[in-house]
Parts: C-alpha cells; structure tokens; sequence
C-alpha cells in the first residue's frame, strides 16, 4: 500500500513540474464565482444530510450523494452553462476548466476551455485563465 501511495505521490509532483509558479497566475482555491443567473452552492451542516437540506438540495435541481475521501454527504448542482466555451471563470457560473480530450500543455493559449459541469469542489482538473491552461489539481 505504501509503495502505491509513494507511487502516485511521485506520479503527481512529476506531472506538476517543468514550469515556475511565477510564469503563469496560480489555479484559485476560491470558491467558483456566482453568475448573474443566481446560482447558490447549498452547504450541508454535518456529515449526513438532514430531510430538509436533502429536500432544499432537490428543489433547486441537485443531487445529495457522497463525496470526497471522507464520503460525507454533499449536494451537487449542475450549472446551466455547463460544456459552454470559455477563456476565463468570468466567462462561466463556476470555473473555466480545461475541456479533458485536450491536448493543449500548462502555461500555454488554449481555445479549449470548457465550463465546470456542476458545483463540486471533487475531482482533478486544470483551470483556464485568460485563455491559458493552469497547473492541474486534484481535490477529494
């Protein structure tokens, strides 16, 4: 188990390298910008979700399922622009990402920038700034 994990581990920090954080802006950690169209991220107070915020989550067209490693209870939202061109965040309800059939490297112009599918903050993906791929990041 632990020569997989060390595995990975590597696996990861080599994908990551090749390029100074000083030559392109950083993938933000800030939460995904709400659009004009109102869309709100629903926050569950504990780990399982109650019949009333599993009931908010629904009327409002998501989903309440596990996530993450820990697999607590999260409700995921599908944006409305979701597989929409983009060259930035501000072009999107959430992230600008970097669509997965691209071949397009780190740090380089990109026209191929997708908006996020749905409000969760679970998965690898690569962020599209300005027109221009990020490092990639896998949050769980």
């Amino acid at each position: 188990m632990r020569a997989l994990l060390a595995a990975t581990a590597l696996a990861t920090v080599g994908a990551c390298t090749g390029m100074d954080g000083a030559d392109m802006g950083a993938a933000s950690d800030a939460p995904a910008p709400a659009a004009a169209t109102g869309h709100e991220k629903i926050w569950l107070d504990d780990k399982r979700a109650t019949q009333a915020e599993r009931a908010k989550c629904e009327a409002a067209g998501g989903i309440v399922g596990p996530g993450g490693m820990l697999g607590y209870d999260q409700c995921v939202q599908p944006y409305a622009d979701a597989g929409k061109a983009c060259k930035g965040s501000e072009d999107c309800e959430g992230r600008c990402l970097l669509s997965a059939d691209s071949d397009d490297d780190m740090g380089q112009p990109t026209e191929d920038g997708v908006c996020q599918a749905d409000d969760s903050p679970f998965g690898c993906y690569t962020e599209v700034n300005d027109g221009v791929a990020q490092y990639a990041i896998c949050v769980d």
